[in-house]
């Protein structure tokens, strides 16, 4: 098995673009603002970097160790070593050590869905903004979802007995974070959409592109 290979290959041919947008110069409007802080700078993120490109980096971290993590199948040790990286790279509050950027998954997807919401609802939001806003809070809500129950498999596999009961929960939480970040297509159509129970963090900047277009704001 190579998951976190064929992740990091989806990273770079998909949302390297995304990275290229923290260097990108937002118009001062306040809804522009709000955008700026998702995918361009925030003021606590590492470098300033914007929120999304973080939750990113944080996600790629989380399903690489959590694919090591099932990969350790019969070593319960070296699961669990792999477990704390995903947990640090998920909330660095939870597990002070280890691979990452040190701010959290889960924090960047917050901080992304409440400047994203802010946007959204100030008065001078364009249509395509409104609308397109509410497909980037569906995914982001989707990836939210599946890193805390994540979270859950990853105190499952701490607290396992053995190796062999720790299996399981490892096997889903390598499946969870990889949604998180890429998405599942739940209704079996052959898309990953932005819907509830589907799309994650990828979708979530395919969309975020098109408020970027509409608006004119350049990556």
């Amino acid at each position: 098995m190579k998951p976190i290979t064929n992740l990091i290959q989806l990273f770079f041919t998909v949302g390297i673009a995304l990275f290229a947008s923290e260097t990108a110069v937002f118009a001062a409007s306040d809804v522009h603002k709000e955008i700026g802080y998702v995918v361009s700078s925030w003021e606590d993120t590492p470098s300033k970097q914007g929120l999304l490109p973080i939750a990113f980096k944080e996600s790629l971290v989380a399903a690489a160790h959590a694919s090591y993590s099932e990969n350790s199948a019969g070593n319960h040790r070296a699961m669990k070593t792999h477990v704390g990286h995903v947990r640090h790279a998920i909330d660095p509050t939870l597990e002070a050590g280890g691979p990452g950027m040190g701010y959290g998954l889960l924090k960047a997807i917050r901080g992304a869905i409440e400047h994203m919401t802010l946007a959204s609802e100030l008065s001078s939001a364009s249509e395509a903004v409104k609308t397109h806003s509410v497909h980037v809070l569906s995914a982001l809500n989707n990836a939210l979802e599946r890193t805390n129950l994540a979270l859950i498999e990853a105190d499952a596999i701490m607290a396992a007995s053995n190796a062999d009961d720790a299996l399981p929960h490892a096997v889903e939480m390598a499946k969870l974070t990889k949604a998180a970040f890429a998405g599942v297509d739940a209704n079996g159509d052959g898309k990953i959409s932005w819907e509830k129970g589907e799309g994650g963090l990828q979708v979530a900047d395919k969309h975020m592109g098109y408020i970027l277009d509409a608006e004119g704001l350049k990556r």
